[in-house]
């Protein structure tokens, strides 16, 4: 299969070609391992770790949401929402069950003192 990506960072792109060489792989071998991990992440990184990696890469798009509440769990945003208690009924509602969150109130909430994290039941800070 041919496939043609646009607006890739053409550091990281060298960089991860290196690596291949490195690795003794072709670039299309390296390509899969590297999107077979994507894709398994929450198995590999633990709930937890894919949630807070989640959180880094899209807080930067949050800040028009000032005020509601952001919810990341199995490794990703779930939703932006007005209410603590839509973050709950969400949370719920997710199958299968998260034993883990990340609920922040954008522009509040420090994530970096782990603020409202979900631990399957109850909102903690």
């Amino acid at each position: 299969m041919t496939l043609v990506i646009k607006g890739i960072d053409e550091k990281r792109l060298r960089e991860f070609k290196a690596e291949a060489i490195r690795r003794g792989l072709k670039l299309s071998q390296a390509f899969e391992e590297a999107i077979w991990l994507w894709l398994n992440k929450r198995e590999i990184l633990g709930e937890a770790d894919a949630n807070n990696i989640a959180y880094e890469r899209e807080k930067h798009r949050l800040k028009k949401y000032h005020g509601k509440y952001a919810v990341f769990a199995q490794g990703e945003l779930i939703g932006i929402y007005d209410t603590i208690d839509g973050v709950t009924e969400a949370l719920k509602k997710l199958s299968p069950r998260p034993k883990h969150a990340i609920v922040v109130r954008i522009g509040v909430d420090d994530i970096s003192r782990g603020e409202m994290e979900w631990w399957g039941g109850s909102i903690s800070q």
